[in-house]
């Protein structure tokens, strides 16, 4: 895996399907359809609930009449519902390839841990995590198959990179879990599969309903509320949020340059803020300590019992532990 995967074309894109999940709400999934769409792509749109994804296609048909658009209600946490999914897209798109797929769909629960349900901590994580895994086992194999230049991103959060900010924290545990599995995915692709270009967006604020979408979903799902009734909800505000649709354009503008970690403009002032306590500081002491490791390999080639070649971490505190032992040594 590297940092750099290399410059994209994105006219390659034009007439292919690009799948975006969590796209029939106004966020994130909804900015990536409409910049996909203006490029020339069409617009698999997939969320939980017919009515969003009607609405959704409908207004995307609209806006971009010369691209196909199809909406998919289906559940992300289901692997048998992904890969019919799949089934969907090629009865309705049969002579186009694949160009883009987008994992993006994502709940949040404002709940501190203390306060926070395990069915919340359930739901974040078959829906952050396991949607993920389940996007991933539906469409991969077939963009594998393809063997043209695709694009696979992940939606992560920038919660996945730094420290929680103490009030959604099985939020940002899910966020740090789509961090590593999308890069062990792209480990795994870059010798066999280079052709996929693997990237993991790590935004911070954006424009959207994901708080209450969430809730509002769990209402549905355990029969509170209607489905059917289920509409785009308002935009939420914050004072370092960027539209949708400039996160949009930035995410392009990352995988035509071939940049896995996609942050966008606003974060800067979200890692930088020391309250209640210094983010950077804290990062920094994190890989400081990673970097300070020194592998000693003079012995990997040793085997032990076990067949397992062997290498040893001598850091700082094995080093203080290693004189104290040598200094009380008779």
């Amino acid at each position: 895996m590297s940092e750099q995967q290399g410059e994209f074309d994105l006219s390659q894109l034009k007439d292919k399907i690009a799948v975006v999940t969590g796209a029939g709400n106004n966020g994130i999934g909804w900015g990536l359809a409409k910049h996909a769409a203006a490029l020339g792509m069409h617009v698999v749109i997939v969320d939980l609930h017919e009515s969003l994804v009607r609405t959704a296609s409908i207004k995307l048909s609209e806006t971009f009449p010369n691209i196909r658009c199809v909406g998919i209600a289906c559940d992300v946490t289901s692997p048998e519902a992904m890969k019919a999914c799949l089934d969907r897209i090629d009865a309705e798109l049969p002579t186009k390839l694949l160009g883009a797929v987008f994992a993006n769909a994502g709940v949040l629960f404002n709940r501190t841990i203390l306060k926070s349900t395990i069915e919340q901590w359930t739901t974040t994580f078959n829906v952050n995590v396991i949607g993920v895994v389940n996007t991933i086992q539906a469409f991969v194999p077939r963009l594998q198959k393809q063997g043209a230049d695709a694009i696979f991103c992940t939606t992560a959060s920038i919660g996945g990179l730094v420290r929680g900010d103490g009030g959604s924290g099985s939020y940002q545990a899910s966020k740090h879990a789509v961090v590593s599995l999308t890069e062990s995915l792209s480990f795994e692709l870059a010798r066999k599969s280079p052709h996929i270009r693997v990237h993991v967006m790590c935004p911070c604020i954006v424009e959207s309903g994901l708080g209450t979408t969430s809730k509002t979903n769990q209402m549905a799902v355990s029969g509170q509320m209607d489905s059917a009734e289920i509409e785009p909800v308002a935009l939420g505000t914050h004072a370092l949020a960027m539209t949708s649709e400039d996160h949009a354009r930035q995410v392009f503008d990352h995988i035509a340059v071939g940049n896995f970690y996609m942050l966008n403009d606003n974060t800067r002032p979200y890692v930088d803020h020391d309250f209640p306590f210094d983010g950077v500081g804290m990062i920094k002491q994190r890989f400081d300590n990673m970097l300070a490791l020194k592998i000693d390999n003079s012995d990997a080639m040793q085997r032990g019992p076990s067949g397992i070649a062997s290498a040893t971490l001598k850091g700082p505190m094995f080093l203080e532990l290693q004189r104290r032992a040598l200094k009380d040594k008779p």
